[in-house]
């Protein structure tokens, strides 16, 4: 019964953690911006983080709760686990592993096993 209200409520979870890092990006886009290493250089650029890490985000995390589908959520599991496999594979490469860097390999790890637990929900 826990394990089954478990799988009910992590995938929401992960969604919603989702929601509210692009909630971050659109509202804090030069604090997001820097956080994860990067700087725009034009005002085009604060554009690009609100919409591409804000409002894309937000959107992806909205219509999972929204639609409740253990196919959407799948969508986002396997993303976040290929952006964790492919966030480790650069920092070797690119000889930047780091506290960031490696906690970013959890973070999206670890939501993506949240949104793939949606995999044990009755069809």
């Amino acid at each position: 019964m826990l394990v089954e209200t478990f799988t009910q409520i992590a995938p929401n979870l992960a969604a919603s953690c989702l929601m509210l890092l692009g909630v971050a990006a659109l509202l804090f886009p030069k604090t997001m911006a820097a956080f994860v290493g990067i700087q725009p250089v034009a005002p085009v650029g604060i554009s690009e983080i609100r919409s591409t890490l804000g409002s894309f985000l937000l959107g992806l995390g909205a219509t999972c709760l929204w639609l409740q589908s253990a196919d959407a959520f799948t969508v986002l599991g396997i993303a976040s686990l290929a952006a964790a496999a492919v966030r480790l594979l650069s920092s070797l490469a690119d000889r930047s592993v780091t506290i960031k860097n490696m906690g970013g390999v959890v973070a999206e790890a670890f939501l993506g096993g949240l949104f793939l637990l949606s995999w044990g929900w009755n069809t």
